[in-house]
C-alpha cells in the first residue's frame, strides 16, 4: 500500500517522456529531481544528451530491439550484463536459504521449536527475513552511492562466499546432528550471509541492470534479465532438495565457490557505474573494459602495469571533436 501510494506522486521517467517527444514534461521532471527550474543550463544539457541518445531510435519494435542487441560489441555486452547479474544473484544460493531454511537449520543441529525460531518458513518468527529487510534498507540508503556498486558487490560476494564455505566445512565435519559451540557460529554465519547478500548481490543486480542496459534496447534487455532471474530461481528451487539429499555439505560448497567467482567478475570485469548518467554508460563499455574495471577496483592498479583507460570526459570530448570534424567536412 505504501509503495502504491508513493508511486502516485512519482514523476514519469524523463527518458520515457523524451522517447515519446514530451520534451517540456521531461525538462520539468529533470528540474524536479535536481531541485531547480526547467530553464537551468544543467537541466537543458541533460535533456539534450537524452534526446541525442534516442535520436533515430524512438519506440523501436520489440523484434527490432532483438536484432539491434548485436549491433556492436559494446551494445552486446551491455545487453548481456543485466542477465549475467541476475544469473549470479540466483547462484549465490539465497533461495536455498529462503526456501529450505528449516532443513538447513536442522542440519546444523537446531531442531524442533528451536529450528522454527530461526526459520523463515515458521509463521510465528521470521527473523531471517527481518534481518534481510533491515540490511537492504540500510544498504540502499547509505552504501550504494557511498561505496559504489562495484565495492558493494565485491564485499557482499566475498561475505557470502566466506559464510557459505564455513557452513560447508561445518556440515562436512559435524555429521552427528548434535549441538556443539560451532553450531551457533554456523547459525550466526547464516545471518551474516543474509547481511552480505543485502550488501551486494541482493539489490545491486537490479541497480546494475537498470543502469547498464542501453536506453533504446531497455525493454528487451531487462525482459530477458528478469526471465533469467525467474528461470534460475525455479532451477535452484528444484535442485536444492536433490543437492541437500545427495551431496549434503557439497550444496554449500557449490554456492560458496559461485560467490567467489561472482566476486572475481565484479572485481575484474565490471566498471564502476556510480556517478554516471544513463547516457554516459556507453563510454564505460566502448573499449578497455577490463582495464577500466581493474582501475575502478580496490588495489586494481597492481595488475595494470601503468596502463589506464580514458576517462568518460575524455571520450565525450573526443566524440564531440569527431562530430564537429564530420560536420565541417560536410559543409
Amino acid at each position: 500500500m505504501l509503495f502504491t501510494t508513493a508511486m502516485c506522486f512519482q514523476p514519469e521517467s524523463p527518458r520515457w517522456l523524451v522517447e515519446h517527444k514530451q520534451y517540456d514534461r521531461a525538462a520539468k521532471t529533470l528540474a524536479f529531481v535536481a531541485r531547480t527550474t526547467p530553464d537551468d543550463p544543467v537541466v537543458q544539457q541533460t535533456l539534450q544528451e537524452i534526446k541525442a541518445d534516442f535520436e533515430g531510435k524512438q519506440e523501436l519494435p520489440v523484434l527490432r530491439q532483438f536484432a539491434l542487441m548485436g549491433e556492436s560489441h559494446a551494445i552486446a555486452l551491455r545487453c548481456f550484463i543485466p542477465s549475467l547479474a541476475m544469473f549470479w544473484q540466483q547462484w549465490t544460493g539465497t533461495n536455498t536459504i529462503n526456501y529450505f531454511s528449516p532443513q538447513i537449520f536442522a542440519s546444523l543441529g537446531i531442531t524442533g521449536t528451536n529450528s522454527g525460531l530461526f526459520a523463515t518458513a515458521e509463521p510465528h518468527a521470521r527473523i531471517y527475513g527481518v534481518v534481510k529487510v533491515i540490511s537492504v534498507a540500510l544498504v540502499l540508503a547509505f552504501a550504494v552511492e557511498g561505496l559504489g556498486r562495484k565495492r558493494c558487490l565485491i564485499i557482499g560476494g566475498l561475505g557470502q562466499a566466506a559464510t557459505m564455505l564455513w557452513i560447508a566445512g561445518y556440515s562436512a565435519i559435524h555429521t552427528s546432528g548434535t549441538v556443539v559451540p560451532a553450531s551457533y557460529v554456523s547459525i550466526v554465519a547464516v545471518y551474516l550471509y543474509a547481511v552480505a547478500y543485502c550488501i551486494g548481490f541482493g539489490p545491486l543486480p537490479w541497480v546494475i541492470a537498470g543502469e547498464v542496459a542501453p536506453n533504446h534496447l531497455r525493454t528487451v534487455s531487462l525482459s530477458i534479465a528478469i526471465g533469467v532471474n525467474w528461470l534460475f530461481s525455479f532451477t535452484i528451487f528444484k535442485l536444492t532438495p536433490i543437492m541437500l539429499n545427495d551431496i549434503k555439505y557439497g550444496t554449500f560448497l557449490v554456492f560458496g565457490i559461485c560467490c567467489v567467482l561472482m566476486s572475481v567478475w565484479a572485481y575484474a570485469f565490471l566498471p564502476e557505474t556510480s556517478g554516471y548518467s544513463l547516457e554516459q554508460m556507453k563510454y564505460l563499455f566502448e573499449k578497455d573494459v577490463i582495464i577500466r574495471s581493474l582501475q575502478d577496483a580496490p588495489g586494481g592498479w597492481i595488475f595494470l602495469g601503468g596502463r589506464r583507460a580514458a576517462t568518460v570526459e575524455e571520450l565525450m570530448a573526443k566524440e564531440s571533436t569527431d562530430r564537429d570534424d564530420i560536420s565541417y567536412r560536410d559543409d
